[in-house]
């Protein structure tokens, strides 16, 4: 109300902001406050005007009370300013107002603070796809390549049986369908890669769990024969859907599973295998954990995996874990990374089926 610093006004007596007209006011005001005589806080009012900053004087009207005290009683005033005439009962602002307008500025700063920290996250979410997709260009490549060469093959098996008789055109049909099997499998392959790496807002739908596993587990299949990697999925039966973004858990799958792939060049082929388990953690949350039996976690690291911009490998960023954690905990859930008793590291993470729910501790 006065444009004064809050530190300025620590300490003064409230006399030196009262208008000279009103000083006389002020001191049969509290001259009343101080002369009541009940055992319970009375309270007295007046109107008044103050003096801003700018020399300005503005209407208010004060509401003193009298607390008894053991020793010194106590006077609380509050200050009202009055912003019409007319009925200062009700023509006023009240502290219930003030106190909600301050809340409500709080309220929408910190919503948009929380917006942009989503735009942050998606940001570098969407770098860190990009990056991902760019390690796996050989496989993919190689992945693409399968369904293409299938298509080329079965087109000049076609060529040849179109130039024999009349038994040979009938294969054709037969043929060809497989031709659409391998079109299709192909451009679903596209099309899976397009939606991974477009940058898009965060779209949550209901999710089968063991669907998103296997797509994620579809992008890093020649990774995987490549390294020589016995894999097992063990899925629980009958798990409820989730209310989840498919591309954000699939990054996070994605992102475990090529850090386990990575960890297991350190092993012998024949030791090197991949266990993904799917299943209920609780009766709010699922999860899945991915076990290799690479060389574990070591103790130096343990305290720093999910810290931005740490990594172990040569060429890493630094992003994966930290932007796993926060989708994990984003949809709900936990990452708790573990050093397996026979060697080797677990990563299980959970996620509420609401895909908010705060997990319990």
């Amino acid at each position: 109300m006065l444009n004064t610093p809050r530190a300025a006004l620590i300490g003064q007596h409230l006399g030196t902001i009262i208008a000279t007209e009103d000083h006389v006011v002020f001191i049969q005001h509290l001259t009343c406050v101080r002369e009541q005589t009940s055992c319970s806080p009375a309270s007295e009012r007046c109107t008044l005007h103050l003096v801003t900053a700018t020399a300005q004087e503005i209407k208010v009207r004060l509401e003193s009370t009298l607390i008894p005290s053991a020793e010194l009683p106590i006077i609380r005033i509050n200050v009202y300013h009055i912003t019409h005439e007319g009925d200062d009962s009700v023509q006023c602002h009240t502290d219930l107002e003030f106190i909600n307008r301050q809340l409500q500025k709080e309220i929408s700063e910190r919503e948009l603070a929380e917006e942009k920290m989503r735009q942050h996250q998606d940001e570098l979410a969407h770098v860190a796809r990009l990056n991902t997709i760019g390690e796996m260009t050989s496989g993919l490549a190689h992945e693409i390549n399968q369904p293409l060469a299938a298509i080329a093959s079965y087109t000049q098996s076609c060529l040849r049986l179109l130039r024999g008789d009349e038994e040979k055109q009938a294969r054709v049909p037969t043929i060809l369908e497989q031709v659409n099997t391998q079109a299709q499998r192909a451009a679903n392959i596209v099309k899976h890669l397009r939606n991974f790496v477009t940058k898009s807002e965060s779209h949550r739908e209901t999710n089968e769990l063991s669907n998103i596993v296997r797509l994620a587990v579809s992008m890093v299949r020649n990774e995987i024969i490549s390294h020589q990697i016995e894999l097992n999925i063990d899925t629980q039966p009958n798990l409820p859907s989730i209310n989840a973004d498919s591309i954000q858990i699939e990054q996070v799958i994605l992102n475990l599973l090529r850090n386990a792939i990575e960890a297991m060049n350190e092993v012998s082929a024949d030791s090197r295998k991949l266990l993904i388990t799917v299943g209920r953690f609780s009766p709010t949350h699922l999860f899945i954990a991915i076990n290799d039996t690479g060389p574990g976690i070591h103790d130096d690291h343990s305290h720093k995996l999910s810290t931005p911009f740490f990594s172990t490998k040569e060429t890493g960023m630094g992003l994966g874990l930290a932007i796993s954690r926060t989708i994990v905990e984003d949809h709900g859930g936990q990452l708790i990374p573990s050093t397996n008793a026979d060697g080797g590291a677990t990563f299980t993470f959970t996620l509420a089926l609401s895909g908010t729910q705060t997990m319990a501790q």
